[in-house]
């Protein structure tokens, strides 16, 4: 006990005291139980009285022998948040320095240390952005000013109900361009203090970008190619507007009876172009001809006739330049839309010729030339000409369109050959009888415009 109340009197070692205190009762097994309590209730009184003048907390760890289990909780718990904080600082200084060098062009770089970023701390860009905001109260309407710039031009505020079914989206882009004097720029143009390391395509002067949209129609009108340019923003659409472009298309698909825009129904090249009948270039017209025929009598059994099933598909491929390409073969499209790629195709089965629009038909004109055979006789080259000689199918089709497609169909109106051996015509024309003759359906094939071979001339 004399170490307890030693430890009562002196103020300046409280550790050393509680140590005592603590380790008294072992050194006394004879004292009583009750002694050795109010002892430490004694000590814990004086300590309580100490914290309340001091204001605080006791240094050396105090607190830990009052509640160790408490107390080692909350120390647990701080350097916890600390490292949380310290791993926080770490992700937002990644962040930071991968911003700077994507604003000076290097984005690889900069990638990487967004990835580490995210990898500390998955949700810091919403963080740097909310302490940004907080600290800047002027960012807090820089993405409306971006949203209000959209290809260069300042945007007009449009109600989300606003029907547009039925306005002249020319006239409106017009409108705005006229406003704000560029058809469209980069959208980095906004921000003076952004480093470009490279040109953007609003540089390019209006005749090279025009000669470019040339490019992108090829000599083949793929001018399914051009609308979706035409989606990209509202310069592009303005420029796949461009009336020349839609003139050189109309003068090369129907040449010199192409006529006068003055006196056509139609308002514009483009909607001459569109509506008027034609035929499509990038695919096929394909039909599938299906029907029985029966076979002759077995000799051994009067009374058994075989009966045979005919299939097989016609392929008609369209070219600009006035070209047409026919496949008759029972293979499957899948295998032979290939084939029609290239206008100089050199299988024997695939029959070259030329067509001509007029009006709702289009008049096709193909050959087939049988192999020449030379004679064997040696010192004569004299050609002899085949058993079936030169064949030329003329065929006329009517343009017809569909609920879903313009201009998709063909339906037969007349076919023809005119067959030439031994200086000697004979033309031979065909019944279309509706089973073997059926309508084509145009089936678009993609990879017979992912090269442009010439500008639209």
């Amino acid at each position: 006990m004399d170490s307890t109340g030693d430890a009562g009197k002196e103020d300046d070692d409280e550790s050393s005291s509680s140590l005592e205190v603590v380790a008294s009762p072992p050194e006394r097994k004879g004292s009583s139980s009750e002694t050795i309590q109010s002892a430490l209730d004694e000590f814990r009184v004086k300590w309580q009285q100490e914290l309340k003048k001091d204001g605080g907390s006791p240094s050396g760890g105090s607190p830990l022998r009052e509640k160790p289990r408490s107390g080692g909780g909350s120390n647990a718990s701080l350097q916890k948040d600390k490292e949380n904080v310290s791993i926080e600082q770490q992700a937002r200084a990644l962040f930071l320095q991968g911003s700077e060098l994507e604003h000076s062009g290097k984005v690889f770089e900069a990638m990487r240390l967004y990835r580490k970023a995210v990898q500390l701390v998955p949700d810091i860009e919403f963080k740097i952005y909310d302490i940004t905001k907080q600290q800047d109260p002027k960012s807090a309407g820089m993405d409306l000013e971006i949203e209000k710039l959209s290809n260069g031009m300042t945007q007009v505020d449009l109600e989300e109900d606003e029907n547009l079914e039925n306005v002249d989206l020319v006239l409106r882009f017009q409108s705005l361009l006229s406003k704000s004097g560029k058809l469209f720029e980069s959208a980095s143009a906004a921000d003076k203090m952004l480093i470009v390391t490279s040109a953007h395509f609003s540089d390019l002067p209006m005749e090279v970008i025009l000669y470019i949209l040339r490019w992108v129609v090829s000599n083949e009108l793929d001018l399914k190619s051009m609308e979706r340019f035409a989606r990209v923003c509202r310069g592009f659409y303005l420029l796949a507007r461009d009336s020349e472009i839609w003139k050189r298309a109309c003068v090369r698909l129907w040449g010199v009876n192409v006529g006068h825009l003055k006196g056509s129904p139609f308002g514009t090249w483009r909607e001459m172009y569109i509506n008027r009948p034609r035929v499509h270039f990038h695919g096929c017209y394909i039909s599938r001809t299906s029907y029985l025929r029966y076979g002759e009598n077995s000799f051994q059994d009067q009374f058994y006739r075989p009966v045979q099933l005919v299939e097989y598909y016609r392929y008609f491929r369209f070219f600009a330049d006035g070209k047409v390409l026919m496949l008759t073969s029972a293979e499957e499209p899948q295998v032979c839309v290939g084939r029609l790629k290239n206008r100089y195709a050199l299988q024997a089965e695939t029959l070259h010729g030329h067509y001509r629009l007029h009006n709702d038909e289009v008049i096709i004109a193909v050959q087939r030339n049988r192999s020449n055979i030379q004679s064997q006789r040696p010192g004569r080259k004299k050609e002899i000409t085949g058993e079936y000689g030169q064949q030329t199918f003329y065929l006329e089709l009517n343009i017809v369109s569909s609920a879903k497609r313009a201009f998709s169909q063909l339906h037969w109106k007349q076919y023809s050959m005119v067959q030439t051996r031994n200086d000697q015509e004979k033309t031979t024309l065909f019944e279309l009888a509706p089973n073997k003759y059926p309508p084509l359906y145009f089936s678009r094939v993609k990879s017979y415009h992912q090269e442009s071979e010439g500008p639209l001339k």
